[in-house]
């Protein structure tokens, strides 16, 4: 907590709750509080523990960006009618990158696992096909449509050509920030464009901001344009050039492919060997496979039985 307030500078409540609900999964966050589904048993390892650590410091960000600093749209709510945003990558996407950032600034993880936690999150999402296909604005405001979170809800086909603006905005978070930082001699950065979107817009107006307004904010605050990180990485799907603003830091990125052991075939199999999804690009799409096809053998062989028995086929030998 420590952590998050000095970086806001304030303490916008006399006492916040943890509201830890018991056996489930996900959190939702309140003006004051958070309440948290989760297995007490998780908590008995040490990644375990860490992984807890990193969800609630999740649901206590939202506190600032979330329930104070806000797209226009989130609040007061129209409940009524849909609330559609282009902004739910800074909501929750921005708000998952500092809460890898917070446990590092309180000493509650270190350097390398907090960049390793960087790396797995870009390799993740480059390996995602749907980032050739949708925006992280459009993933926003489709999660009216979608189902929620973006990134695979809906047909079966959905995965292949839809994002998450959870895990592209996590990833464009500490790209703004080292643009920021990189812009004005690491004089400012992405907090001080959190602590002014809190004071102008929560403090004075006691309002949400537009997207022309964030997009003011941070280019105030940099000093100078930003165009290629909103039109062509926000609002577009454009390639990322990765390496040119982890370089502003003095980090190298390893993009050379590492093959993984045993086979890899890409599908996701339902009830009777029945394909349920197709992984873009993948070896099952080469050869002609489809969703609803049915796989009836392997090499000749039968198959028969629950997937998981020819899933064990596909692994490395021991």
């Amino acid at each position: 907590m420590t952590a998050a307030t000095e970086l806001i500078g304030d303490i916008p409540y006399k006492h916040y709750t943890f509201l830890c609900m018991g056996k489930g999964a996900g959190g939702v966050e309140h003006l004051t509080s958070a309440a948290m589904l989760f297995s007490g048993d998780s908590l008995t390892t040490p990644q375990g523990y860490h992984t807890w650590l990193g969800f609630a410091a999740h649901e206590y960000f939202h506190t600032f960006n979330v329930k104070r600093i806000r797209p226009i749209a989130l609040g007061p709510f129209d409940y009524d009618h849909e609330n559609f945003t282009n902004m739910l990558w800074v909501s929750e996407g921005f708000t998952s990158y500092y809460s890898a950032l917070i446990l590092e600034r309180a000493g509650l993880t270190s350097r390398q696992p907090y960049l390793d936690s960087l790396s797995t999150g870009m390799a993740r999402l480059e390996s995602t096909s749907g980032q050739r296909f949708q925006s992280v604005a459009q993933s926003s405001m489709d999660t009216w449509t979608s189902g929620g979170r973006g990134g695979g809800s809906g047909d079966e086909n959905a995965q292949n050509t839809t994002i998450s603006y959870y895990a592209k905005g996590g990833a464009l978070g500490p790209l703004l920030d080292l643009r920021i930082r990189h812009e004005t001699q690491n004089r400012k950065s992405l907090d001080d464009v959190m602590r002014t979107l809190y004071s102008e817009f929560f403090q004075e107006k006691k309002r949400g901001f537009t997207d022309a307004e964030f997009r003011e904010v941070c280019e105030r605050i940099a000093g100078s344009s930003l165009a290629e990180f909103f039109d062509d990485y926000v609002y577009s799907t454009k390639e990322v050039d990765w390496a040119k603003y982890f370089a502003y830091a003095g980090l190298t990125l390893d993009r050379d492919p590492h093959p993984g052991p045993g086979a890899y075939l890409g599908v996701d199999v339902g009830n009777n060997q029945t394909v349920t999804r197709i992984e873009w690009g993948s070896p099952a799409q080469e050869s002609g496979l489809s969703a609803q096809d049915q796989i009836l053998a392997i090499d000749g062989v039968p198959v028969v039985g629950e997937f998981r028995k020819w899933r064990e086929f596909l692994a490395p030998a021991v």
